[in-house]
């Protein structure tokens, strides 16, 4: 047929996936005319279990570089899916276009392959196991669009790939999607992900996975009720700090949003997402009450305040390894807003200086510093300065005090040192 040859020959890489549905459209048309099983050897069309090849002991092997189109539902019964190198496994719509197989076992994958295999516009629903790729013989790559997985208690495993790109498609009272070994990068957008209810993971890294590039899931939709895990990432998961990245991603459903790794680790980016605690990096520290006074021993020479603070239990990524003292735990360097306001008694007219004392500068950062006299009663009130810091990991902030009118000490009795991050 000359519209099937003209499919075969068009470089779709660069006319776009449009016209591939366009010219689809028109040799559905002739299907509808002509009958099923239609092709040029380099596409089939498949609109019953015939149009594929013959299964042998209940294997029907896919042939190397070429395109099956499905075009209705397909039952295997009971027969599975292999294949022999780089091939598709497209639909005409994932409304339309359904693949089942009435009899498979529960733990057998609907389709096993050791190469790249491209899913579009198919369905799959109502077994057990879906796939098994393993990319440890031949480069692998799996770019999967408009995909649905439907009342599947397995999607299945892979086990290394270059890449996963998985968009516009649904998990539908599905779950059990478990990647293992080295993979490059797991893209997951513009999907929705909805779990049976039942025990287990939607989505599953496992302790052997190691994310060369990213995990990230964006502008996707995760409900999990019940006993259902959203998303299992392995304490052990070997991934870049700040690579695991959920980025307007809406949880809902009850259950287990995330497990393993979470918020607090330096490997979390979770940033616009609802129903989870967002990344942050934070630090608060305060002191009420203090009396021990800080031993000014030289006039205009910065000393650290003394006394006894307390984290808060807000903080995040930053910690207090001793009192009077934030340090940064991010390993992403960025920019801070740091604040403090503080209370003291001195003597009186005595004028004292305060600043933050940077680590990374090694001094007191110059336009922090803030002067404050004492009153008549050698007090002082609400004395406040800021500043901003770009730090990373290991860098720290303290509160330092003077007197630049002689060397007599202070009592900073209340302190609120707070350091934001800056989007």
């Amino acid at each position: 047929m000359i519209v099937q040859e003209s499919l075969v020959n068009k470089n779709y890489n660069a006319i776009g996936m449009d016209e591939v549905a366009r010219d689809i459209e028109s040799i559905i048309a002739n299907i509808n005319a002509s009958g099923s099983g239609l092709g040029t050897g380099d596409v089939i069309f498949v609109s019953s279990l015939s149009d594929f090849p013959t299964a042998v002991g209940g294997v029907i092997t896919l042939a190397s570089n070429v395109t099956y189109i499905v075009t209705t539902t397909v039952d295997l019964l009971g027969s599975r899916l292999t294949t022999s190198g780089v091939c598709n496994l497209f639909g005409t719509s994932s409304e339309t276009s359904f693949l089942t197989s009435t009899g498979l076992g529960a733990s057998t994958p609907l389709i096993t392959s050791i190469y790249t295999i491209v899913l579009e516009r198919i369905s799959f629903k109502d077994i057990g196991t879906c796939f098994s790729i393993d990319g440890n013989t031949n480069l692998v790559a799996l770019d999967w669009k408009a995909v649905n997985f439907i009342n599947i208690p397995n999607v299945g495993v892979i086990n290394k790939c270059d890449n996963f790109i998985f968009d516009t498609s649904s998990f539908l009272g599905s779950e059990g999607l478990r990647f293992t070994g080295s993979i490059g990068t797991i893209g997951l957008n513009n999907s929705l992900f909805r779990g049976s209810g039942g025990a287990g993971n939607i989505i599953e890294l496992d302790a052997s996975c190691v994310i060369t590039r990213r995990f990230r899931m964006i502008y996707s939709s995760v409900i999990a009720s019940s006993s259902t895990v959203g998303i299992n990432v392995n304490a052990s998961v070997t991934i870049t700090d700040e690579r695991y990245i959920l980025d307007t991603v809406n949880f809902s459903g009850g259950g287990t949003y995330l497990s393993g790794i979470g918020v607090t680790s330096n490997k979390a980016l979770f940033i616009n997402s609802v129903g989870i605690t967002n990344s942050a990096v934070n630090g608060q520290i305060y002191m009420q009450g203090n009396a021990t006074a800080t031993t000014i021993g030289t006039q205009n020479t910065f000393v650290k305040v003394a006394g006894t603070t307390t984290a808060s239990v807000d903080n995040s990524k930053y910690l207090m390894p001793q009192n009077n003292r934030l340090t940064n735990d991010a390993t992403i360097t960025r920019k801070y807003l740091i604040q403090c306001v503080l209370s003291f008694n001195g003597t009186s007219s005595d004028v004292y200086q305060f600043g933050f004392f940077d680590s990374k500068l090694g001094a007191i950062r110059t336009p922090s510093k803030t002067k404050a006299t004492a009153n008549a009663a050698g007090r002082a009130e609400n004395v406040s300065f800021s500043c901003v810091v770009s730090h990373v990991a290991g860098d720290y902030l303290e509160i330092h005090v003077t007197n630049t009118s002689a060397s007599r000490n202070a009592t900073i009795d209340a302190i609120n040192f707070i350091v934001t991050e800056i989007k």
